[in-house]
């Protein structure tokens, strides 16, 4: 959808809510907080921005990893005791 389209879209609903209401509907809705009435297609720009905000994931620092829990080293069994090497016979 072009974003004249969109504005129209929003004139019209605009335009219904505020009969509704009786008064102007203009500025009432979530996305008017990002509104530049000077630009053309303001509505249309204004909830653009606020979808392309809403979906865009937040960057949030990496979470640590928790440090593992070092466990205590394990006692060294004494290394065995080598036997001499057999003796060859002749």
């Amino acid at each position: 959808m072009e974003e004249k389209e969109l504005q129209e879209q929003l004139d019209e609903i605009k335009w219904n809510d505020s009969v509704a209401r009786g008064e102007d509907a203009c500025g009432s809705y979530t996305y008017c907080v990002n509104c530049d009435k000077s630009l053309e297609n303001p509505c249309a720009k204004a909830l653009g921005l606020e979808k392309v905000l809403a979906e865009k994931p937040a960057k949030k620092p990496a979470a640590k990893k928790p440090a593992a829990e070092k466990k205590p080293a394990a006692e060294k069994k004494p290394a065995a005791e080598k036997k001499p090497a057999a003796k060859k016979k002749a």
